[in-house]
């Protein structure tokens, strides 16, 4: 989908990213792995799990171009499962073609019905190690994966991998700041190393629908959650308007509240001492 958000909202959320200083220790952590041999691409991400605000990057992963959008093509409630930001600044590691429903799987999520929207922030070409797709791949189904260094460097089995380039296009996805991709969580992605001068920064919108809520609440990221979609624009007042990165999933508000209410109610019954 190109040109879905405006040059300067995009160039607000770009602010917002290079001026956070948990993105850029963990950009200058992961650049020093990846410079000395080794080859952090998960470490690249910076994932957080409140999702349910009015902060900054709500506005355009709980936007109606995004979120509704996901919303009609599962004919489903979707919520934003989690969010992310990639970190593809010079001499940053790429990614090794992998499917995100092998992980979310394991997180408790029976089918494959989760999609991710990926915001170009920067202009992102083959030279700065753009987004790549194997067209079709969505349906050879869950695929197994190969741990090299834990999930840090990972990615689908080699072997296949070969049989499956031998019978399915390779597409690199070049975009514009602004341009969105949606892809299901079965699709095969990766990426190359940037080894430009140039950074490639995006953000990304991770949806699971209601009908798909994880069986088990095990796993970091939040069970299914009502969110209300947001029309506004992202906008200079919107800087300093940040989410809890640190949030877990069994913290956000709802739950948080829940418990306090059944706390409350608990103490109120209890029969008091005269």
């Amino acid at each position: 989908m190109r040109g879905v958000f405006k040059p300067e909202e995009v160039a607000v959320i770009r602010r917002a990213i290079v001026t956070s200083q948990a993105m850029t220790d963990r950009s200058e952590e992961v650049r020093s792995k990846f410079l000395s041999g080794k080859y952090p691409s998960f470490e690249t991400i910076f994932v957080w799990n409140d999702t349910s605000g009015q902060d900054i990057f709500a506005k355009i992963t709980r936007s109606h171009k995004t979120m509704g959008t996901i919303a009609k093509i599962f004919e489903d409630d979707v919520y934003v499962y989690h969010n992310k930001i990639v970190l593809k600044y010079p001499n940053m590691p790429g990614f090794k073609y992998h499917q995100d429903y092998f992980y979310w799987y394991k997180m408790g999520c029976l089918r494959p019905d989760l999609a991710t929207c990926f915001l170009a922030i920067d202009p992102a070409t083959r030279e700065n190690g753009c987004l790549k797709l194997i067209e079709g791949s969505h349906r050879l189904g869950r695929l197994e994966h190969e741990l090299y260094d834990g999930v840090s460097d990972s990615g689908v089995d080699e072997d296949r991998l070969k049989a499956i380039l031998e019978r399915m296009p390779e597409c690199y996805i070049e975009l514009e700041p602004g341009d969105c991709v949606i892809f299901h969580c079965n699709t095969l992605h990766g990426s190359d190393a940037n080894k430009s001068e140039n950074s490639r920064l995006a953000l990304l919108g991770c949806y699971n629908t209601k009908l798909n809520d994880p069986y088990t609440r095990n796993h970091e990221h939040p069970n299914y959650i009502e969110q209300s979609q947001i029309h506004d624009p992202v906008t200079d007042a919107d800087i300093d308007k940040l989410p809890n990165f640190t949030l877990k999933y069994n913290e956000s508000a709802p739950r948080k509240l829940s418990r306090q209410l059944s706390s409350f109610m608990n103490n109120a019954l209890r029969p008091q001492r005269r």
